[in-house]
């Protein structure tokens, strides 16, 4: 409270609530999804509304009588095929506030996120570009970053810090900020593997900052149904729609470290405790593998798909 008064006698314009749009992109969620915006819509402190970017071909009844019932709250934008990029870039799009909120549609949010948000933004006199939230998957718990020893971020972590990553599932952007870089690359295709560390990257190169706050805090359930998934698992396709994102994204960093991708990624997805009890499918991932190389060089070959503000469909 006392920063808050401290910048409002300053005559510094505080961001409020009101200020923030949640856009939360869908694919083949029902109930889940229910659940996440009844959650939302349940809070004390709320955003200024919900941008609903909805990929799902049919609803079932109970989902979409509930879509009807908020609809003064939960505004709902349709479009096909699905494309996770294509969705968040629709948001940027259609938003009517300066910062946009993305969330997964299969989440329990804690009871203060907006409020946390808010929070975050106005202790900077200038706030920072992209805020990520916490996220505390099925398998985790909130751990100490002090004691972390691996060389990736944990968003699962407790300590307020800058980074260079980010996790789309709860993640803040300033709404100019990310038009101005091109939003996010709608060539990363498939599950779009690598296109938040994409967004990230371009973000630090375009002088902006990314903090990470653990008191924007959620929970991702990770649906069994919709979402990535409807990709089929990564282990067990030959379809390259998990493996394309990763030589894409490593392409687009420079002759290094496409090479250094190509020569190593192959061999790392085949060398997994399933591989090693079912060796039969080491072809299949090794053909996945090998078209997602051909895949990403095409793409690479077109330019980026990055945002034109012209377009809304």
């Amino acid at each position: 409270m006392q920063i808050i008064q401290s910048e409002a006698q300053k005559g510094i314009q505080l961001i409020s609530a009101s200020n923030i749009t949640v856009v939360i992109p869908t694919y083949g969620r029902e109930q889940v999804l229910v659940d996440t915006l009844s959650s939302l819509i349940a809070m004390k402190t709320t955003p200024y509304e919900i941008l609903l970017i909805d990929q799902t071909p049919a609803h079932e009844p109970a989902t979409s009588a509930y879509l009807e019932q908020n609809k003064g709250f939960v505004r709902r934008v349709t479009f096909s095929p699905p494309s996770i990029p294509h969705a968040m870039n629709q948001g940027l799009l259609r938003a009517n506030t300066d910062y946009l909120l993305y969330l997964d549609d299969d989440i329990i949010p804690d009871e203060n996120l907006i409020a946390s948000l808010v929070a975050a933004l106005n202790d900077f006199d200038t706030p920072p570009s992209c805020v990520a939230g916490q996220v505390i998957q099925p398998d985790e718990q909130v751990i100490s970053f002090e004691s972390w020893t691996r060389n990736w971020f944990p968003f699962n972590s407790d300590k307020r810090q800058f980074i260079e990553e980010v996790m789309a599932g709860n993640l803040c952007v300033n709404r100019m900020f990310a038009l101005d870089i091109g939003g996010f690359d709608e060539n990363f295709k498939g599950s779009a593997y690598r296109f938040e560390s994409d967004f990230a990257r371009r973000t630090v190169r375009a002088g902006g900052n990314i903090l990470f706050e653990p008191s924007i805090s959620m929970h991702h359930l990770r649906s069994e149904r919709g979402g990535t998934r409807s990709k089929g698992h990564h282990l067990t396709t030959w379809r390259p729609h998990h493996s394309v994102g990763k030589y894409y994204y490593a392409f687009r960093g420079g002759l290094r470290e496409a090479v250094k991708t190509v020569l190593i990624q192959p061999l790392r997805a085949i060398r997994t405790k399933h591989h090693l009890r079912s060796p039969w499918w080491i072809p299949v991932s090794l053909c996945a593998e090998l078209l997602g190389i051909f895949w990403a060089l095409a793409l690479l070959l077109k330019g980026p798909g990055l945002l034109d503000r012209t377009r809304q469909d």
